[in-house]
């Protein structure tokens, strides 16, 4: 797990981990990337802060929010 204490870049070390790093193929690939994401998330950061950390994350890996309608998102809705 990263380092997650004050000082590490403003939380980049851990953006980093879970959209680029070791992190990003345990939810990417998952049929609810958004949720299976959330899951891991919260187990570190507590539900309230996952909720805006995981959609943040998903939008910079997939390029579009979980809840778009618009054919962009092939995943469905979070």
């Amino acid at each position: 797990m990263p380092d997650t204490k004050p000082g590490d870049l403003s939380g980049e070390r851990l953006k980093a981990y879970w959209t680029k790093g070791p992190g990003l193929a345990k939810w990417a690939t998952s049929p609810h990337p958004w949720q299976t994401l959330h899951d891991h998330l919260v187990k570190f950061v507590g539900p309230g802060f996952a909720d805006r950390l995981t959609e943040t994350y998903f939008v910079a890996v997939f390029g579009y929010h979980s809840g778009s309608r618009k054919g962009k998102n092939p995943t469905g809705p979070g």
